[in-house]
């Protein structure tokens, strides 16, 4: 054999005929007990090995880089259209060790002209046995790996965060630049080893619509979707959305490193009461994951920024990341979290500015949306037939197509940053059809924040109107009680219902339209540069008595496309959950108050005064 060839069998025979010049651990089955050896040697090496029907070579490790052989392995395992049997077959150990059938020597002087050509440094190759066919497929490393990676800890100082200019192409714009879906493709896409699947494309939609379902590393079937003119736009903006949906779930990027009670953490610490928290009666039922919040409970706590402070403080890390519990290597959870959390406020963006005033914006409609409710306050009407941007009447069409009427609704609050409430109400008193459905958006624009709200509200339109008819039953028993809404398609079903109609009075009923020149409760100025856009943002969410808190979630998989994922925390803000025992209500007086501020209420509000019923947010 060779000294720089580790094996044996057909492959190992054919690539040390002419010995490489690096290490090459070759085996005829799916057998990898040799990689630990290898990679303990500490020079690099190349992996290649067959799997049935197939041989993968590589990637070159490099003993000491991130980016290894177990990174690739990672991605595979976690591919969401993976052949189901695989690892039960990797798993066999007489499968292991047996040599493929399909592999010929043919087919192994092919795999040594591979190693030779070093076609497999930063990426791995597939050959076919069947046909001989090849497919390159490229991967991240892993931030994770066991093997390869290496986090640092979390610090106040890796914390802070300084603006910067951010020259903006117009005026109008909110991002200082476009996704390229080429570049995220190259970067994330891949069946077998990417971070995302291939997007897909949902062409039977009222407007384009794509979907990318991120690796199930450690969780299944999160996703991002796509809205956009075009399908190419819709892919790109899929992909950073699962992007985005990766970063709010575990830390990618820094390992927490600190850990105790909020009496021992407070001159430095968030306090989490000011974040919502659940009536004490939820505490108390059996099936509750929570634990009620205490000053001496020990928990976890990340570095975040205040901009109130203009400091580094600490946030608990159940709210920084929202599925801690499920990262891998976790194990049974050190303990329970204070309150239910999902992605409020996450955000990606081209650089830090980017990310939190989207960040902002999201925590802007989740709020908006959930006072009015909440609070039950009779916003104002858009006028949609003197709408400025002519794609609002285009989308407008295209949905009342369906049998909808649309209304929106300026839910903008004290903090004057625009957001809207969308509505879509069936107009051919079917009742298989849903009778309401809705969401909302928000955007520095008034016309830009309805745009958005409107594409956001017709697939969810068309997925109301396809399950609706088969679970109009539960929906009505959901509509009579509450406690069965439990998970987040349930709230817009539960409000779906002819029964559940009279609840929307408060929005339907009067004359309330007013002018767009009067939208957003003040103009938003022309910025040229998006960190004028940002501070303006900042200034008036502390007029308006709440802290912007922003944790950076960016990892090693964002950095390698210049992307920068935070999630934007404030304090006093509703949060939207699901499941109608999970709302988050308790703590938070400006509920109580702002309806009030804003002329909508006679008096601040008690515990009496709420709505009582599941919000409709999908």
């Amino acid at each position: 054999m060779s000294d720089t060839v580790l094996g044996d069998g057909l492959l190992a025979a054919a690539i040390a005929r002419r010995p490489p010049s690096m290490l090459v651990v070759a085996r005829d089955g799916w057998d990898t007990g040799d990689w630990a050896a290898a990679h303990d040697r500490g020079e690099p090496w190349l992996p290649v090995w067959t799997e049935l029907d197939r041989v993968v070579i590589g990637p070159l490790v490099r003993p000491g880089e991130r980016g290894c052989v177990w990174c690739v392995q990672k991605w595979r395992s976690s591919a969401p259209e993976r052949d189901q049997w695989t690892d039960l077959l990797r798993a066999d150990e007489r499968i292991a060790a047996r040599p493929s059938d399909w592999l010929s020597g043919f087919a192994a002087d092919t795999v040594s002209e591979m190693v030779h050509s070093a076609v497999a440094e930063d990426h791995c190759w597939y050959l076919g046995l069947r046909d001989l066919s090849l497919t390159r497929h490229t991967f991240l490393p892993d931030p994770l790996c066991p093997v390869c990676g290496t986090l640092p800890d979390d610090t106040a100082e890796r914390a802070r965060i300084a603006l910067v200019p951010r020259p903006k192409p117009s005026a109008r714009a909110d991002r200082i630049g476009e996704l390229s879906e080429p570049r995220l493709t190259e970067l994330y896409v891949d069946a077998e080893t990417g971070v995302v699947a291939p997007p897909q494309g949902l062409r039977d939609s009222l407007l384009p619509l794509a979907e990318a379902v991120l690796a199930e590393y450690g969780y299944r079937g999160e996703a991002g979707f796509g809205r956009a003119r075009d399908y190419a736009s819709c892919r790109a903006t899929a992909v950073a959305e699962a992007l985005e949906r990766l970063g709010g779930q575990w830390p990618w990027g820094k390992r927490t490193a600190v850990r105790g009670s909020y009496a021992e953490l407070a001159a430095d610490a968030l306090d989490p009461r000011s974040l919502g928290l659940f009536p004490a009666g939820r505490y108390e039922q059996p099936d509750c994951p929570y634990q009620p919040f205490t000053e001496d409970a020990v928990v976890s706590w990340v570095w975040a920024y205040s901009f109130r402070e203009a400091r580094p403080v600490l946030v608990p890390e159940t709210y920084a990341y929202y599925r801690t519990t499920m990262r891998p290597g976790a194990g049974a959870a050190p303990y329970k979290p204070f309150t239910f959390e999902i992605s409020n406020g996450c955000a990606l963006g081209g650089c830090v500015e980017e990310a939190i005033l989207h960040g902002i914006l999201e925590v802007v409609e989740r709020d908006a949306f959930l006072m009015t409710w909440y609070a039950r306050m009779p916003v104002p009407e858009v006028d949609l037939a003197r709408a400025p941007d002519p794609r609002i009447g285009l989308v407008v069409e295209r949905i009342e197509r369906t049998g909808y009427g649309l209304r929106v609704f300026d839910m903008t609050l004290t903090e004057a940053i625009p957001a809207f409430w969308v509505l879509a109400q069936d107009t051919t008193g079917d009742d298989t059809r849903p009778r309401v459905v809705c969401t909302s958006g928000s955007a520095l624009d008034p016309a830009a924040a309805v745009l958005t709200a409107l594409g956001e509200l017709a697939p969810i339109v068309e997925q109301e109107m396809r399950r609706y008819a088969a679970e109009a039953e539960r929906a009505r028993r959901m509509t009579a009680d509450p406690e069965l809404v439990r998970v987040m398609t349930d709230h817009s079903l539960s409000n779906a219902t002819p029964e559940a109609f009279d609840r929307f009075s408060f929005l339907l009923s009067g004359d309330r339209r007013i002018a767009w020149d009067r939208l957003g409760r003040g103009p938003w100025p022309a910025h040229t540069d998006l960190r004028d856009d940002l501070t303006e943002a900042v200034d008036r969410m502390l007029a308006g008595g709440m802290d912007v808190v922003v944790v950076d979630q960016t990892s090693p998989l964002h950095e390698a496309a210049g992307l920068t994922c935070v999630k934007v925390i404030a304090p006093g803000a509703l949060s939207m959950t699901f499941g109608h025992h999970n709302r988050r209500t308790t703590g938070l007086p400006r509920l109580r108050e702002v309806p009030h501020r804003l002329g909508h209420a006679p008096r601040p509000l008690t515990d009496a005064d709420l709505n009582p019923h599941p919000h409709p947010f999908p």
